[in-house]
């Protein structure tokens, strides 16, 4: 089976480690190269153009556009640098060093967020998302507003206006009795996959509801087959009840780590999960979230990997933010 990026929009499917892997968000466009095909990326373009005027006032109000605040600042070059070299080369130690100083660098990050270069912006929101910082909200505002509210998830939990979202936006794909289907192969597009996992690790009877209505979409405007949110959502039942068993009190040593998430590792297939590669990539400064690749093989072509943040609660740690890096 050939590379599948799980996209904002709709999934292209190439080889893995030879073509490109290609993202939509609306109308725009990210790509990335060869290895890794990240869930999690809002393309936020920062929109400038102003009707032309004449005149002191005019003139003020067009330098206010001009300059992003923080752009100024003496770290925001050497942030750039480190998004761009992320970006390029798609490897995960530049995301680990994104993820390792992100919170000292939220202002940086929230500036990028407004770059013209969505690739830029997309890198941004993506290590704030990450992070779980309060100045992922305004990124992701960004990109609701100019893509028809789509959902998307911050935060370790989903708060009320997160849930209001999502509703709001699966209301406007109901039509009469039924649904709106439109002309793409997977009907929840452009979701992100992470605002499914967020969902399942919270459980409530709030999202469960709204994984119900997901997969009744799913099931009236997929003919034949499934699509990759749609697996996941056929099996929300049982992953929230292991989510809940064991995705919320994980206790580790530093050697004993990459056991613990084996056998913790609900959203991957239980016969691959003792043979997962679990790759810690980053610890962030308060050394309360760790940045993790969890992936698994099931043949020369055949696999995916997720990833996930882990969070500090008390003594234990529990899964923050799930969400597919590539699948194959």
């Amino acid at each position: 089976m050939a590379l599948t990026c799980l996209s904002l929009c709709d999934p292209l499917r190439t080889s893995r480690g030879v073509s490109s892997c290609f993202y939509w968000s609306g109308h725009i466009f990210f790509q990335l190269k060869m290895r890794t095909c990240l869930s999690l990326l809002f393309l936020l373009a920062f929109t400038c153009g102003a009707a032309v005027q004449s005149g002191p006032q005019a003139s003020a109000a067009g330098r206010g556009f001009t300059q992003q605040p923080g752009t100024n600042s003496e770290t925001y070059g050497d942030t750039l640098g480190m998004i761009k070299a992320w970006r390029e080369t798609e490897e995960s130690p530049e995301l680990g060093r994104l993820f390792a100083v992100g919170e000292l660098r939220t202002s940086d990050l929230l500036a990028a967020c407004n770059n013209p270069d969505e690739e830029i912006a997309s890198t941004a929101f993506l290590t704030l998302q990450l992070l779980g910082k309060p100045e992922c909200l305004p990124c992701g505002n960004t990109i609701s507003q100019k893509h028809d509210g789509l959902p998307f998830v911050c935060g370790a939990g989903i708060a009320d206006s997160d849930f209001t979202r999502i509703e709001r936006w699966l209301s406007k794909k109901r039509r009469g009795n039924g649904y709106e289907c439109g002309d793409e192969y997977e009907p929840l597009t452009p979701l992100d996959d992470s605002v499914v996992y967020a969902l399942i690790l919270d459980g409530s009877p709030r999202s469960r509801s709204i994984l119900e209505s997901m997969l009744a979409i799913e099931k009236v405007c997929v003919a034949e087959g499934t699509t990759i949110i749609g697996e996941v959502l056929s099996q929300a039942r049982s992953l929230i009840v292991a989510a809940n068993g064991i995705g919320h009190i994980l206790k580790f040593e530093p050697g004993t780590l990459e056991r613990v998430i084996r056998s913790s590792a609900f959203f991957l297939p239980s016969k691959y999960r003792k043979d997962s590669e679990v790759e810690v990539i980053a610890h962030n400064k308060a050394d309360d979230r760790i940045l993790l690749e969890v992936s698994y093989r099931c043949g020369r072509l055949c696999g995916s990997g997720y990833y996930v943040v882990l969070q500090k609660d008390g003594s234990v740690w529990r899964y923050a933010s799930i969400g597919m890096a590539w699948i194959s």
